[in-house]
């Protein structure tokens, strides 16, 4: 019988026995026993738990015998991959209904009680609770602008756990960051991290940014109301979270992305090639590339800059002065 996944528990000594059996002799409960220096009682009690896994049987004769665990093995990992991608499955149906429940419920305080507040003030040491409740019941993408990055709910352990969980269910997270970051080795590699993990980036002056917030989705806004130790404002109203919508969109469209100050000399010597007016192929001999690198290349740049034509990657790069750079 194909035992139940949930069973399939093998802890450190129950494995030590298990090989110890793959590479004897058939042998009965005391010889194992005797060979691995334990009592028989708890030599029988593991082997149970093996047998029941159905990686052990016992013979007529009393011997312990064992199947190859390519087979065994593999039946048991086959049922465990089956039941985790059940348990996939029911997850993301019941994470797919939790805006339904979220209507029920509000709709249910609107019968029976005090609708939920537009706004609430939220203390500081509750922000990381709050932020973390957002992220687990959101959905749509995460929008953050940060003036001050040395403080805030983002540095709670497990908001940056959801984070990643958020990103790495393809959820979506964008950040505009003030440029003061890129001045600071460690908050510049904290910004970093935080792109490797999959955050699109972009980068504004400190005197740009009105103020830090983020968005959670449809579900609600969190932003500091003064410094440090001031509270936080977390607003649901969906009028105003329409609003910080539109405001982070249009930061993010004024914003320059976080690798441009960082470009190669080869990519600047390609973008120089570029501005005189080179084509691809020549491009390709000049640099010593395929032509199709060479076409990658430009389309990567476009991409990093936001650029839909090469016309809108020259302004781009015009900005940046990465090519005054690159000639100094």
């Amino acid at each position: 019988m194909i035992p139940q996944p949930a069973t399939f528990d093998l802890g450190d000594e129950a494995v030590l026995l298990y090989r110890h059996v793959l590479r004897s002799l058939p042998g009965t409960v005391a010889d194992h026993a005797e060979a691995v220096g334990w009592s028989p009682r708890h030599t029988e009690e593991t082997l149970t738990q093996l047998e029941r896994l159905g990686l052990v049987r016992q013979a007529a004769d009393g011997t312990v015998r064992v199947d190859d665990p390519r087979a065994t093995v593999g039946r048991l990992l086959d049922s465990e991959e089956v039941e985790l991608d059940s348990r996939r499955r029911r997850l993301l149906e019941l994470r797919e209904t939790l805006a339904a429940f979220e209507y029920d419920y509000r709709r249910g305080l609107q019968l029976s009680g005090p609708r939920t507040p537009p706004w609430e003030r939220v203390a500081p040491s509750e922000a990381g609770a709050a932020v973390d409740l957002l992220l687990r019941t959101s959905d749509g993408p995460l929008l953050q602008v940060i003036r001050y990055i040395e403080y805030g709910p983002g540095h709670d352990e497990e908001v940056q756990r959801q984070r990643r969980r958020w990103i790495a269910e393809g959820r979506g997270a964008r950040t505009v960051f003030s440029q003061h970051v890129l001045e600071s080795p460690r908050w510049a590699a904290f910004a970093e991290a935080r792109a490797v993990g999959g955050e699109q980036q972009r980068f504004l002056p400190m005197d740009s940014i009105p103020r830090s917030f983020g968005v959670f989705g449809r579900s609600g806004v969190v932003l500091p109301t003064g410094g440090v130790d001031e509270d936080y404002l977390l607003v649901r109203e969906p009028v105003l979270i329409d609003a910080f919508t539109v405001l982070f969109e249009e930061l993010w469209r004024r914003a320059e992305p976080a690798l441009g100050q960082d470009a190669s000399e080869g990519e600047i010597r390609l973008l120089e090639l570029l501005a005189l007016g080179f084509k691809d192929e020549a491009i390709a001999r000049q640099l010593g590339l395929s032509l199709r690198t060479v076409r990658r290349r430009i389309a990567a740049l476009m991409e990093e800059h936001a650029a839909d034509t090469r016309y809108q990657l020259g302004l781009a790069v015009g900005r940046l002065g990465l090519l005054d750079r690159g000639r100094r």
